[in-house]
């Protein structure tokens, strides 16, 4: 039994074990993961068959822990563990300084074992079911982000997350120029919201205002939710703690939340600006 690296065309396996746990993840979104963090994912193998999964992303010196699964009949054999060790390893080697992870209360007491420690911050996923007619009474006004304007939101996203993930921003506006907005005041970045289309819905984060008004962050939900076509879920994650995310979803009468998950963390502190300013992170496995 052995922990190697993951390759494209382990995502099959790994998207068999994510339906099997009923998450949302899907093929698309861990090749793009794969892509933009080639080398930072596992899988362990027993007799060249494989078992369990790890996945994380790099930003400079930060590592995100995604996903970590194993199969039914490997379970209580020590794989997890196996495959966190793995992972660890190579990111202490590559001069990694936070090492991050959302986990569930079972879940939080393997990581402690590798000094992950709670951050004190707490995760929700709420989603989002909008009747056709409330989403033809959403009102457009943001405008749409463009290629320009990765720099100026990579460098809001910086100071929010605590790191460099430009890369990520550009492949999202990439991917999907037709679900970005951005928010100015006086001429100037006040707010910006991501949104992704995915198989069974849509995805929205990283959504970030800094100007502490409810309506600006209202303006930036209701510009990206106006821009997707009717049908599928609509998934957003955001801190516990922020004051003005129930304010802003109350006004959508339909919506659920899922249960809360632990923002752990290995190393150095990141969002050391509070989580004020965020309103959705990119994802449970993108930070």
């Amino acid at each position: 039994m052995a922990a190697r690296r993951m390759m494209e065309s382990d995502i099959g396996f790994a998207v068999d074990l994510i339906r099997a746990e009923r998450w949302g993840h899907t093929r698309i979104d861990l090749a793009r993961m794969l892509s933009l963090s080639p080398g930072g994912s596992y899988v362990w193998e027993d007799c060249r068959k494989p078992c369990g999964f790890i996945t994380s992303m790099r930003y400079e010196r930060t590592a995100m822990i995604g996903h970590l699964l194993v199969s039914s009949d490997s379970r209580g054999r020590q794989v997890g563990k196996g495959l966190v060790a793995a992972l660890l390893e190579d990111v202490d080697a590559s001069g990694v300084r936070s090492t991050m992870l959302y986990a569930t209360e079972e879940g939080s007491r393997l990581y402690r074992q590798f000094g992950f420690e709670d951050s004190g911050y707490e995760l929700i996923a709420v989603g989002i079911l909008l009747k056709d007619s409330e989403r033809r009474a959403l009102r457009t006004t943001c405008s749409n982000a463009r290629e320009g304007d990765v720099a100026e939101i990579a460098a809001r996203d910086r100071m929010a997350f605590g790191d460099d993930r430009s890369e990520l921003m550009a492949r999202l506006l990439l991917e999907f120029p037709e679900h970005c907005f951005k928010l100015e005041r006086s001429g100037h970045l006040a707010g910006y919201v991501l949104g992704r289309r995915t198989p069974i819905g849509f995805d929205i984060g990283p959504w970030y205002c800094d100007t502490g008004r409810w309506e600006d962050g209202a303006a930036l939900l209701d510009s990206v939710l106006s821009s997707f076509p009717c049908g599928g879920r609509i998934d957003i994650s955001p801190f516990a703690s922020n004051r003005l995310v129930p304010r802003i979803i109350a006004r959508h009468h339909k919506y659920r939340r899922a249960e809360r998950v632990k923002l752990m963390i290995r190393g150095d502190m990141r969002y050391s600006s509070g989580s004020d300013d965020v309103l959705g992170v990119a994802g449970f496995e993108l930070g």
